[in-house]
């Protein structure tokens, strides 16, 4: 059997795509005692298949028949409870049940065997990453994914991978979409992503299409939908291959067409329980109504959304379904034409600059050191000719639109408009007749209503505010 604990240079993927079905492994184990431990053995590929297929209720059931288990000398000392564990964690998280997961993660934390393997803890705290980000709790994101991708660099086991895309998931739910695209395709393997699961892949390609289209490259997303369109023929992987087709066509203003593909994505989530997708595919539903001149109706279904996800306990769904209206009108980012000359790489990097990261940040995420990414940031500045890092958000149009923008004071709001040009702390201090330590007290300020840690955080703001206020 394949041991996540012994692999970790083995390729990820097709190991799994011949996997028996939970039929076949049920039958095969009803041959088996219940107190015999080779039961928990056959739990796991089980597992596999239930999550492959979408089977949450399967993921349940099969957790229930090992209960016995628990508290056996056998399960005390083997790593095979926690990672059957961490699969019905894996559900909850996807069912949308965000408390159920938190236990659940928290459980498998507290297993002996659990605590002294690295791997294990790594997806664990994925999990735990993926709720915080589900709930908008910024910090939390940071701190686990550090600790996540401090595990996973170098490896490229299941256990590896698996962690990096609920980490990017996380990403993506707190408005970092450029983060997430960076390390989606950093995990995967590239651009075919040949080391995760088609259902994985479809909601892969959703993200990218989602963070081209966000730097205004229409030419780029239309790529990552003709990879992802052939998908559509795999059952679990239809509803997020709709998604992706849908943000085409209200690109390309078939708002209808878009409407239409939303609506039956929406369908099939629902259907399946995971109750998130289903609701994030509403949003774009809505997007694609307004669109086509259906306010009304829009309106009324993004409150609904957003009564919803509140009983979830979902913040970045309710919050992304409020702030929906204030973008629908939104203008496209304008590209700096400077932006053509960068290599693939200096791009990738230059949209996570202008996002808000840190060099430290974009090096965890790209699995690449601060020295490389400090070294394609100065060719980035002079290519584009910015003065410094801050200028960057301006410069390419590219704003975190998911984030909150709480009210600045006059002064404050005054001086995020020079950071966004790219002025540092003395040159603002010259241009309003201030000290440098009154600018330093104001971008304190600004941090701590911005929940940002960074100057070009704040430039990136600033840029993706004034855009929806406009």
């Amino acid at each position: 059997m394949y041991d996540p604990e012994l692999s970790d240079g083995d390729p990820i993927g097709e190991p799994f795509t011949s996997l028996p079905s939970v039929a076949e492994i049920q039958a095969y184990a009803a041959g088996i005692g219940h107190d015999r431990p080779e039961r928990l053995f056959l739990a796991y590929p089980a597992l596999e298949a239930s999550m492959s297929s979408g089977d949450f209720d399967g993921v349940a059931r099969l957790v229930d028949d090992l209960r016995p288990f628990r508290e056996s000398d056998f399960a005390v000392s083997n790593l095979i409870v926690p990672m059957v564990m961490t699969q019905f964690a894996r559900s909850s998280a996807f069912r949308g049940d965000l408390d159920a997961l938190v236990e659940q993660a928290n459980e498998i934390l507290a297993l002996p065997t659990a605590s002294n393997s690295a791997q294990v803890v790594m997806l664990t705290e994925a999990l735990l990453c993926y709720a915080a980000g589900q709930r908008s709790n910024r910090g939390e994101v940071e701190r686990l994914s550090r600790n996540v991708l401090a595990v996973a660099s170098g490896r490229a086991n299941y256990m590896a991978v698996g962690s990096c895309l609920l980490v990017t998931w996380s990403f993506s739910a707190i408005g970092q979409v450029q983060r997430a695209a960076a390390l989606l395709i950093a995990a995967s393997g590239g651009p075919e992503m040949p080391r995760i699961k088609i259902w994985d892949q479809s909601f892969g390609y959703d993200l990218l299409v989602t963070a081209a289209l966000r730097r205004n490259d229409l030419v780029g997303a239309l790529e990552w939908a003709t990879l992802a369109e052939p998908l559509s023929t795999v059952p679990v992987a239809t509803a997020a291959v709709e998604r992706t087709l849908s943000r085409i066509a209200d690109a390309m203003g078939e708002h209808e067409d878009a409407a239409a593909r939303a609506k039956a994505s929406a369908l099939l989530d629902e259907r399946s329980g995971a109750k998130l997708e289903g609701l994030r595919d509403r949003v774009l539903y809505a997007s694609a109504l307004a669109s086509g001149g259906e306010r009304e109706l829009a309106i009324a279904t993004l409150a609904d959304i957003a009564a919803q996800a509140d009983r979830l306990g979902a913040t970045s769904v309710r919050k992304l379904a409020a702030r929906e209206w204030r973008t629908l009108s939104r203008d496209a980012p304008r590209a700096d034409g400077g932006f053509a000359s960068l290599s693939d790489r200096e791009r990738e990097i230059a949209v996570l600059v202008a996002e808000g990261h840190t060099n430290r940040s974009i090096g965890s995420t790209l699995f690449l050191s601060e020295r490389t990414v400090q070294t394609h940031l100065s060719r980035i500045l002079s290519v584009l000719g910015l003065p410094s890092r801050t200028a960057i958000p301006a410069a390419l149009g590219v704003g975190a639109s998911d984030a909150e923008y709480p009210a600045l004071t006059a002064r404050q709001d005054e001086i995020a408009r020079l950071v966004a040009k790219g002025l540092s702390n003395a040159r603002i201090a010259g241009e309003l007749g201030i000290s440098v330590k009154t600018v330093e007290n104001h971008l304190a300020g600004i941090f701590t209503r911005w929940q940002v840690s960074s100057r070009t955080a704040v430039a990136n703001l600033y840029v993706a505010r004034n855009r929806a206020s406009a």
